[in-house]
């Protein structure tokens, strides 16, 4: 079987180009960022880029990976795993996500992007995008395991069914975050109460359900 000669990298190289990627992915989007550009901005040659990352694509995949590696390097997970409920933890979760953001702005939005710019791929391509970018939500499905054991849940409930609807919450308070912060870019959190109400109303239905 055929395999890919790894390519030797220098260390400063790569973070320099990483770092500048990064600026320009999130500030362009994909289709319109321009490697030589970025290639500029880190002190490299064009060929040095191509060398290291064969394409513009690998760039980008590499940038995806390198901003979900910044985030999850710095975030916290007891915020998540110590809560005593699912209604806190989303909670202190969607308050800690929101300090997360205004920290790594760059890192959020090239990752909130990779979303909207699916149809810039094709298939084989789309799906590598997407097994980067969901690393949040599998985070998510990893977390919320000990505090899903602690609570008291009927026999008769499936497991997976209530794990599905609790991510399916997650992608919706995600949303309403991103509008948030794209109307807040400061990082003005004193006006996000109404995403964590929103956030103990969902959680209320889930929990309690819908019937009387």
């Amino acid at each position: 079987m055929e395999t890919t000669k790894q390519v030797p990298k220098d260390p400063e190289k790569v973070a320099r180009i990483l770092k500048n990627s990064l600026k320009v992915f999130a500030d362009n989007r994909y289709q319109r960022a321009r490697v030589d550009q970025i290639a500029e901005m880190a002190k490299v040659s064009k060929g040095i880029v191509f060398r290291y990352y064969e394409s513009k694509f690998g760039l980008y995949k590499n940038t995806l990976q390198f901003a979900v590696n910044n985030i999850m390097s710095a975030a916290d997970l007891s915020v998540w795993k110590d809560s005593k409920d699912l209604t806190e933890m989303i909670v202190r979760a969607t308050k800690y996500k929101m300090q997360l953001q205004i920290k790594f702005p760059d890192e959020f939005k090239v990752l909130l992007d990779a979303y909207g710019d699916v149809n810039d791929f094709d298939d084989k391509d789309r799906e590598q995008v997407h097994q980067i970018v969901g690393v949040d939500l599998n985070n998510a499905m990893e977390l919320s395991g000990p505090v899903l054991e602690r609570l008291n849940i009927r026999e008769d409930v499936n497991m997976e069914v209530v794990q599905g609807m609790f991510n399916a919450i997650i992608l919706q308070i995600g949303e309403e975050t991103k509008v948030y912060m794209e109307k807040h870019p400061d990082g003005d959190l004193s006006h996000m109460t109404d995403i964590i109400k929103h956030a103990e109303g969902y959680m209320g239905v889930f929990e309690r359900g819908i019937s009387k």
